[in-house]
């Protein structure tokens, strides 16, 4: 009977500790600058989930975790990671520890590592927290015969918050600071950049929409709907429907003009590991009524996305390059409620056609819901994420 008593007492202890060391890990990865941290242990496995709301890109913070977990936990030979973006998970990483270090593959399993952890206690909430990041917009235009150029150039804060889960508010004024355009342009005004609130709404592991309402990038207002379905690690499917007016600026005021225009395209993103070129097609009805096509060929060099697009719609063409290139630090945390930092990336697109049918009726025009959309922010395709996590533990990139 003695023998009993001292071995419950002894496994009480056990998990006393276990349990200690588990919520000093997670005090550990919120040092780190990780948000919604939980964890926990079974046997040699890990379970996990953090949000890496510090770090640059969608592989950098899932690495950092996966070797501050691995040395925190020297014992565990697997670490079964849920990455979240606004507490709404995006990618389960899949790690085995061997003679060289971490193996990881990615995919969109996470319902497994998150029934793992609904006993779990959530350390460092990102709710309610507020980045302000200055985005710099700079506009090129070589249409005139009077001019080389007409420019802007302008300074973007924007205010983000997430108010709960899958949600985020995006409030961002434009201030021009040097710019010869006509008065009669709105980007001649302080405007309203982006006034929006979106929500992530998860169906399954797959299968996610994410709604959007008020004014977005481009002087457009209204409400957006984009649907994706994760095929398979390289290939996403996904339709985008929207109801949009004008919203602009000008010497009178604010107005909104012509609200009720229905968008509606198809898309398909494919990534494909051996080129590190991403492809993607997008077709249908596009903002001003024009039907259409766009074809973008984007290669991926570390964090810098370099590409080419093709448009034909409503029997004019265009084509052009766009880029988006690391701007803000690979490590930018938060001290407090509030957060004051630069965008993760610039992005840039040149179109090659401003004259004719396709500049006067507005053509080939999407809907972009927030400030940050571009080839690297919020890129979530697995096989994206595990190429670039791998090359991070293997130290080929930093």
């Amino acid at each position: 009977m003695m023998r009993v008593y001292v071995f419950a007492l002894c496994a009480m202890m056990a998990a006393a500790v276990s349990a200690t060391e588990i919520r000093d890990a997670a005090v550990a990865l919120a040092r780190l600058g990780f948000e919604d941290i939980r964890i926990s242990q079974r046997d040699n496995t890990l379970y996990a989930s953090v949000e890496p709301t510090a770090y640059r890109g969608t592989f950098r913070g899932a690495g950092v975790a996966v070797e501050e977990l691995g040395r925190l936990f020297p014992t565990a030979s697997d670490i079964e990671l849920a990455i979240t973006e606004y507490q709404s998970p995006q990618v389960a990483v899949h790690a085995r520890r061997d003679d060289s270090g971490w193996n990881a593959l990615v995919d969109y399993e996470t319902d497994a590592v998150l029934s793992a952890l609904t006993q779990t206690a959530v350390v460092q909430q990102s709710t309610g927290r507020i980045d302000v990041r200055f985005y710099p917009m700079v506009s090129l235009d070589n249409h005139r015969l009077d001019k080389l150029f007409e420019y802007t150039v302008s300074i973007a804060p924007a205010v983000e918050t997430t108010l709960w889960k899958g949600s985020r508010l995006t409030l961002q004024p434009v201030f021009p600071v040097a710019t010869n355009v006509w008065h009669e342009k709105a980007d001649a005004y302080i405007r309203v950049g982006v006034a929006a609130l979106q929500q992530e709404l998860r169906f399954t592991e797959r299968l996610r929409t994410v709604l959007s309402g008020g004014i977005f990038v481009g002087n457009v207002a209204g409400l957006d709907a984009n649907l994706s379905y994760r095929l398979s690690k390289s290939l996403t499917l996904g339709m985008q429907a929207a109801l949009l007016g004008d919203a602009y600026a000008s010497g009178s005021g604010y107005h909104f003009d012509k609200l009720g225009e229905v968008t509606f395209l198809g898309k398909a993103s494919y990534y494909h590991s051996p080129t590190r070129i991403e492809a993607g097609l997008t077709g249908g009805r596009f903002i001003y009524g024009d039907y259409g096509a766009r074809l973008d060929l984007t290669r991926h060099f570390g964090e810098y996305a370099i590409g080419v697009f093709g448009i034909l719609t409503g029997g004019e063409h265009n084509a052009g390059f766009h880029f988006a290139i690391p701007m803000g630090g690979k490590y930018q945390p938060r001290h407090g409620a509030m957060r004051i930092m630069l965008p993760e990336y610039f992005d840039w697109e040149y179109n090659m056609v401003s004259y004719f049918e396709y500049a006067d009726e507005r053509m080939g025009y999407q809907n972009e819901t927030r400030p940050d959309v571009n080839h690297s922010a919020h890129y979530w395709q697995a096989s994206y994420v595990e190429q670039y996590l791998r090359k991070y533990l293997q130290g080929s990139i930093k």
